[in-house]
């Protein structure tokens, strides 16, 4: 195998190593240069060096307002593909998942922001029919988002007799705001052993996950798959029995 078939098996294309090549057997050139000794188009060596720069290969320096690139060490190609290794290692166990889920329903993502696309979600919740939802995280309260929708809400969950459970982290925002929604029918609530300040709310109900950032552009990132519901319905639950009861 040639040098040039070798760079192909790394994952060049044959014009970036042709390209590459050319700069490493002239040291530091110009585009013009390594045109010629490539073979290749001035303007084409142009992109394809600017392509080699981003990926670590090729460097430059100016001098005399020109440019002038200089190939890296080869060894730079085991750095790459070390490191190329290391992603696919740390990716493998979603990968693995993902392959488990082979035949199953993949998972719809939906994404809804501002305060109406904070509202569509909360008044999914009540058009799924589902007659309990768990919450648990945030230290930040719908009602400093959407005040006058929340109060015709939850008057709209307790009509309907929706059960909330949620899990607040325990922070003094959170004991404030607690005060707020105790009084609320159909509704349990208790304190995680977390004293984080969080925007961020997961909420799950029915085969849905939704993650909720109450700030203020909120936005929320609704997940729909019957797998990822029922594992976040078994972390809340889990977590719900060592929470302080308030």
């Amino acid at each position: 195998m040639n040098n040039l078939d070798s760079l192909k098996e790394f994952g060049m294309s044959e014009k970036e190593a042709k390209t590459y090549l050319a700069n490493l057997e002239l040291g530091v050139a110009t585009a013009n240069d390594i045109s010629t000794k490539s073979n290749l188009p001035r303007t084409l060596v142009y992109d394809i060096l600017e392509k080699l720069i981003d990926k670590g290969l090729v460097s430059y320096t100016i001098k005399s307002n020109k440019k002038y690139f200089e190939a890296a060490d080869p060894k730079e190609l085991i750095r790459i593909l070390k490191e190329k290794e290391t992603a696919v290692k740390t990716a493998l166990p979603n990968l693995i998942q993902i392959q488990k889920m082979k035949g199953t329903k993949r998972p719809k993502v939906k994404i809804y922001e501002g305060k109406e696309g904070m509202k569509t979600v909360m008044d999914d919740i009540l058009r799924s029919k589902a007659k309990i939802f768990y919450g648990y995280g945030s230290s930040r309260s719908s009602y400093e988002i959407i005040p006058a929708f929340m109060d015709d809400w939850h008057k709209r969950r307790i009509q309907n007799k929706v059960v909330m459970k949620v899990l607040y982290n325990n922070t003094p925002q959170t004991k404030e705001k607690i005060k707020d929604v105790k009084s609320l029918k159909y509704s349990e609530f208790k304190l995680m052993p977390i004293e984080l300040e969080s925007p961020t709310a997961t909420v799950i109900y029915e085969n849905k996950v939704v993650l909720q950032s109450w700030t203020n552009e909120p936005f929320a990132v609704l997940i729909e798959n019957e797998q990822l519901a029922e594992n976040q319905k078994k972390y809340f639950e889990e977590m719900w029995k060592i929470a302080k009861t308030i």
